[in-house]
C-alpha cells in the first residue's frame, strides 16, 4: 500500500473517481459491518442498534395491502352484494342494449346499405375513367 499514496491520485481525473470509490466503498462497509455486529457477533459497539429499531405498523407496506385487501373484501360482501347477482344485471343490460342496437341498425340499415353501394359505384366509375384516360394517353 506504500505505493498508493493520495497526492499522485488525487492529481488525476481518473484517480479523483478512484478515490471516490474507494470511500464510499469503505464508507458502506462500515455502516454494513456496524448494522450486523450487533447479529453476528453479539457485539453491542454502541447502545443503539438499527436492528432494534420498532417503527409504527403505518409505515410498512404489507399493512396497507393488507388493509385495502380488507376494506375491498368487505365491500363486496357488505350489503346483500354478490357476484351471482351482479353477473344476472349485467346479462340483462347487455340483453337489453343488444335488442336496442338490433333494432336501431334494422331500421337504419337500408338507408345506410343505399349508400354504402353508391359510393362503391361511384368509385368504381371514376377509376374506370382514369384508366381508360390512361389508356387513350398511352395509345396516343
Amino acid at each position: 500500500m506504500a505505493w498508493i499514496t493520495a497526492a499522485p491520485l488525487a492529481a488525476s481525473e481518473g484517480g479523483k473517481d478512484l478515490l471516490a470509490v474507494v470511500v464510499a466503498a469503505l464508507g458502506g462497509m462500515a455502516v454494513i459491518a456496524y448494522a450486523a455486529a450487533s447479529e453476528l457477533f453479539e457485539l453491542k459497539l454502541f447502545k443503539f442498534d438499527p436492528f432494534s429499531l420498532r417503527v409504527p405498523k403505518e409505515t410498512r407496506v404489507e399493512y396497507w395491502y393488507t388493509r385495502g385487501a380488507r376494506k375491498f373484501w368487505e365491500a363486496l360482501f357488505s350489503g346483500g352484494w354478490s357476484y351471482a347477482k351482479f353477473k344476472k344485471r349485467a346479462r340483462v343490460a347487455v340483453k337489453l342494449r343488444g335488442r336496442e342496437f338490433r333494432r336501431e341498425a334494422r331500421r337504419r340499415m337500408p338507408e345506410q346499405v343505399r349508400r354504402l353501394n353508391r359510393d362503391i359505384a361511384i368509385g368504381t366509375l371514376v377509376i374506370a375513367l382514369v384508366l381508360v384516360a390512361l389508356l387513350v394517353l398511352n395509345l396516343t
